[in-house]
């Protein structure tokens, strides 16, 4: 019984020694030996895995060296700002695309909309050069950031883990005391949750990568949005120009009040006192 305890937690600190080398190793310094191939594209395009890699946390290996999210933004101008609007959804149904966010700002008339929208990552130039034909073009930028190196630490980490997992599920079977039996499955526990985690974090790196994002604004010409001529509209902008005039009058006639008053006492004053200067030198 002494010789099977010792033998399991050689077995653990077997594990541990693993799993500490794997997450002490830096992602540029990754060992020809330990670093996997790249994983396809083609692997996650529909943004979900196999039942069994999920499980795992194992992924497909890539053909291509490099893992690439791409970032677009792109402003157009125009007469129709809803006509716009309308046809860049309808494009973007047309390239499978997703829209993952829709602002539309009315004022007297639809004057300004953004969508952000999720196009798979191979149709993104196609998307772009069909955008260019909705309106005309005041903006355009791409933005492209290289996460190879984090895809490359993230496999090799859940890869370490499925291992310790494996070792420690084995060690699992030969435990003879409840003793090691709890302590075996709290380390499965603690390396389960740690490997899921990783594993959402690729998962969510090969979502950025298979799709782009595109931030779509729309806004209207100045040049085409003057006002028409109303002539209702116009009798009512003239009445209302009247009545703030009117008001205006009467307000400064308040105000001048105060002034008037007091320049009549003033006079009043003055008056008095010369009429008593007056009679004090004729007596």
């Amino acid at each position: 019984m002494r010789r099977s305890k010792a033998a399991i937690l050689a077995g653990m600190g077997l594990a541990a020694i693993t799993l500490a080398g794997c997450s002490s190793t830096d992602t540029g310094g990754v060992s020809e030996a330990m670093s996997p191939e790249p994983m396809s594209l083609g692997s996650m395009d529909s943004g979900a895995v196999a039942s069994e890699s999920v499980s795992s946390g194992s992924f497909d290996q890539k053909t291509s060296d490099q893992y690439l999210t791409r970032n677009t933004s792109i402003s157009f101008q125009g007469s129709d700002v809803s006509g716009m609007t309308d046809t860049v959804l309808s494009i973007t149904t047309e390239f499978a695309g997703v829209v993952s966010q829709k602002d539309i700002r009315n004022e007297s008339e639809l004057s300004y909309s953004s969508l952000t929208v999720r196009i798979p990552d191979a149709e993104l130039e196609a998307y772009l050069d069909r955008l260019a034909t909705v309106g005309e073009v005041t903006f355009l930028s791409t933005s492209t950031l290289d996460v190879t190196t984090s895809v490359i630490d993230l496999d090799s980490r859940i890869d370490t883990l499925n291992t310790s997992i494996a070792t420690l599920t084995m060690l699992q079977a030969d435990a003879t005391s409840v003793t090691d039996l709890v302590a075996v499955e709290s380390e499965i526990t603690a390396r389960t949750a740690e490997r899921d985690s990783l594993v959402a974090q690729r998962e969510f790196l090969q979502d950025q990568v298979d799709m782009s994002t595109v931030y779509v604004s729309i806004s209207a010409d100045p040049a085409a949005t003057t006002d028409s001529p109303n002539f209702v509209q116009g009798i009512l902008d003239g009445w209302n120009a009247l009545i703030n005039t009117f008001a205006a009058i009467i307000t400064f006639a308040g105000f001048i009040v105060p002034f008037i008053a007091a320049l009549i006492a003033i006079v009043v004053v003055f008056a008095l006192i010369r009429a008593v200067l007056k009679r004090v030198r004729s007596s």
